[in-house]
C-alpha cells in the first residue's frame, strides 16, 4: 500500500517479470519496452550488472539487457535464485542458481515449491477482482480448480468416474440378468413339478385305458360266446329246416298248387322275418348307441367310482374290523357271565354245605354227641379238598373285584373331570362376559381416545398453520432488515465515496492551479451518456481511470 508514484505497480511488475508472466499481463505491449534507458549507469551500478550477466555500456540509453532475481529461503533455510533476463532483441533467459533452464523447468521448479504463475493466487492486478467477479459460472468454477490444483486432477476424475459408470452399468445389467436366471429357474422349477403332475396322470390315464379295454374285451369275448352258441343253434335250426323243405319237395301227396300257397306263405313269413330282422337290427344299433353313451359315462365316473370303492373297501373293512370286535367283546362277554353265574352257584352251593354241616355240627353238640377220630379227619380231609377246589374260584372272584374296583375308581375320575370340565365351562362362560364387557369398555375408550387424537390433530394442525405465519412473519421481517442493512451499507459507502471525492476534487484544484494545461481525471472526462455503459468504460480504462490528463 502506498500514494500514487510510490513504485506499487513497478513491484508487481517486478514480481510478475521474475515469475515468467507474459509481457500482455504487465505495462507493456512487448518484454524489449521493459528496458530502462533513461540515464547512464553508474560505476557500482555497472559491476552488479557485470556480475549478473547484463551489460555495462557507457551512454545514455545504450542498456542493451534487463533482469529481475527473486530469492525464496524454504523450510530449511536453503536459498534459491531465480533469475530472468530480457534483452533489446525481445528473447527471455531463465536462470536457476546461475543455470540456464528452459521456461517449462523454471515454471515446474516454481510449481514444486506451490507458486502457481498460471492460477496467480498471489498476485491481484488492478481491474483482476471486477475481472473474476464479471465471469461466467463456467470460467469461475475452472479458475477456482486451476488455484486448487483440481484441474491437473481432471483427466483422472473423468476416468474415475468413467470405470464408476461403468461399473455401475455392469453391476445393474448382472442383477437384472441374476434376476432373470432366479425366475428363470423358478419357472423351470414350476415346469418340472407340473411335468412330473403330467407323467403322473398320464400313466394313470393309461392304467385307466388298459382297464377299460380289458374289461371291453372280456364282454366282447363274452358276447363273442353268447354269439357262436346262438349261431350253432341257429344252424341246427336251419339243417332242420333243409331237411323238411328237402323232404316236403320229394313228397308226392302235395300238388302244385299247395307248393306254390306254401311258398307264398314262406315268403311272407321270411318278409316279416326280414322286418323283424330289420326291427331288431335298429333296436341293436339303439341300444348300441345308449350303450356308448352310458360307457362314456361310464368312463367319466370311473374316477369317481374308483374313489367310491376305495371309500366302501375301508369302510367295509372297518365295519368288519368293528363286528370282529364285537362279536369277540360280546363272546368274552358271555364267558365271563357264565363263569360268574357258575361262580356265584358254587358260591351258593358251598354256602348251602357249610350251613347244613354248621347246623349239624350244633345239634350234634347240643345232642351230646362227638365225632370220632376217623370223622374229624375225614372231615379235615374234605375241608382241604373243598378249599383246594375253590382257590381258583376265589382267586376269579378276587380278580372280578378287583376290577370292578378299579372300574368304579375310574367312573369316579371321569366323574370328576366331568364335574371340572363343567366347572371349566362355567368359568369359561363368566371369562366371556366379561370379556364382552371389557370389548364393550375398550370400544368405548378407543372412541374417545379417537375424539382426543382428533382434537389433538386438530390442535396440531393450528399450531402448524401458526408456526408456518410466524416463520413467514421472520423471512419478512428479516428481508426488510437486511434490506436496511444493505441501504445503510450503501449510505456508507456513499458517504466514503463523496469524502473521497470531495478530496480528489480539491487535488485536482490545486494541480490545476499550479500546473498549466491539468485538465482533470480521466474518469471524470470520460463519462458515458448512459449508466448501462460504465462497466464497459471502466473495463477498457482499467487501472489508467485515475489517470490525470
Amino acid at each position: 500500500m502506498g500514494p500514487n508514484g510510490s513504485g506499487k505497480s513497478n513491484l508487481m511488475d517486478a514480481i510478475s517479470f521474475v515469475l515468467g508472466i507474459k509481457s500482455a499481463q504487465l505495462r507493456s505491449s512487448q518484454l524489449r519496452d521493459l528496458i530502462y534507458r533513461g540515464r547512464k549507469l553508474a560505476k557500482g551500478d555497472s559491476e552488479a550488472a557485470d556480475e549478473n550477466g547484463a551489460d555495462v555500456d557507457e551512454g545514455e540509453g545504450t542498456a542493451k539487457k534487463a533482469w529481475v532475481m527473486a530469492v525464496y529461503i524454504d523450510n530449511e533455510g536453503d536459498e534459491h535464485h531465480f533469475q530472468r533476463t530480457i534483452t533489446a532483441a525481445g528473447s527471455s533467459e531463465y536462470r536457476i542458481n546461475t543455470r540456464v533452464v528452459s521456461y517449462q523447468s523454471y515454471n515446474d521448479k516454481l510449481e514444486s515449491f506451490n507458486i502457481l504463475v498460471k492460477a496467480k493466487n498471489f498476485l491481484v492486478f488492478q481491474g483482476d477482482v471486477e475481472a473474476v467477479a464479471s465471469q461466467s459460472p463456467k470460467d469461475l468454477s475452472r479458475l477456482i480448480e486451476q488455484i486448487s490444483g483440481s484441474l491437473e486432477l481432471a483427466e483422472e476424475y473423468e476416468e474415475a468416474k468413467a470405470a464408476q459408470d461403468r461399473a455401475t452399468e455392469n453391476a445393474t445389467f448382472h442383477f437384472a440378468k441374476r434376476r432373470g436366471i432366479a425366475g428363470e429357474i423358478k419357472q423351470f422349477r414350476e415346469q418340472k413339478t407340473e411335468a412330473e403332475r403330467f407323467e403322473n396322470l398320464v400313466a394313470e390315464k393309461d392304467n385307466l385305458i388298459i382297464h377299460r379295454l380289458l374289461w371291453k374285451l372280456y364282454h366282447i369275448e363274452e358276447a363273442i360266446e353268447t354269439n357262436t352258441a346262438q349261431i350253432k343253434s341257429k344252424n341246427t335250426e336251419l339243417v332242420q329246416l333243409r331237411a323238411d323243405q328237402v323232404s316236403y319237395n320229394q313228397h308226392p301227396s302235395y300238388s302244385a298248387g299247395n307248393k306254390l300257397y306254401v311258398e307264398a306263405s314262406h315268403e311272407t313269413s321270411l318278409e316279416k322275418a326280414r322286418a323283424a330282422q330289420a326291427t331288431a337290427r335298429n333296436e341293436v344299433q339303439k341300444r348300441e348307441r345308449v350303450i356308448k353313451k352310458k360307457e362314456k359315462a361310464l368312463e367319466g365316473k370311473r374316477p369317481e367310482l374308483v374313489q367310491a370303492e376305495a371309500h366302501i373297501a375301508h369302510s367295509t373293512r372297518k365295519a368288519e374290523h368293528a363286528s370282529k370286535q364285537a362279536e369277540g367283546v360280546q363272546k368274552d362277554h358271555e364267558k365271563q357271565q357264565r363263569k360268574l353265574e357258575k361262580l356265584h352257584e358254587d358260591l351258593a352251593a358251598i354256602r348251602k354245605l357249610a350251613d347244613d354241616a354248621q347246623e349239624a355240627t350244633r345239634r350234634a353238640s347240643q345232642a351230646g354227641l362227638s365225632l370220632s377220630e376217623e370223622s374229624l379227619e375225614e372231615y379235615r380231609t374234605l375241608k382241604s379238598q373243598a378249599n383246594v377246589q375253590a382257590v381258583e374260584e376265589r382267586q376269579q372272584v378276587e380278580t372280578l373285584k378287583r376290577e370292578e374296583r378299579t372300574l368304579s375308581r375310574a367312573l369316579a375320575t371321569q366323574q370328576d373331570k366331568l364335574d371340572q370340565l363343567v366347572q371349566k365351562k362355567d368359568k369359561l362362560s363368566e371369562d366371556g362376559i366379561a370379556q364382552t364387557e371389557a370389548l364393550k369398555e375398550s370400544e368405548a375408550k378407543v372412541k374417545r381416545l379417537q375424539a382426543e387424537l382428533a382434537q389433538a390433530k386438530q390442535n396440531l394442525d393450528n399450531s402448524q398453520a401458526e408456526r408456518a405465519r410466524i416463520t413467514q412473519l421472520e423471512i419478512e421481517l428479516n428481508e426488510k432488515l437486511q434490506k436496511i442493512h444493505d441501504q445503510l451499507r450503501e449510505a456508507a459507502q456513499d458517504s466514503n465515496e463523496t469524502a473521497k471525492e470531495a478530496r480528489q476534487k480539491d487535488m485536482m484544484a490545486n494541480l490545476q492551479r499550479l500546473f498549466p494545461g491539468v485538465r482533470g481525471r480521466v474518469v471524470d472526462l470520460c463519462k458515458p451518456t448512459q449508466r448501462k455503459y460504465e462497466t464497459a468504460v471502466s473495463v477498457i480504462l482499467g487501472r489508467n481511470i485515475d489517470a490525470i490528463v
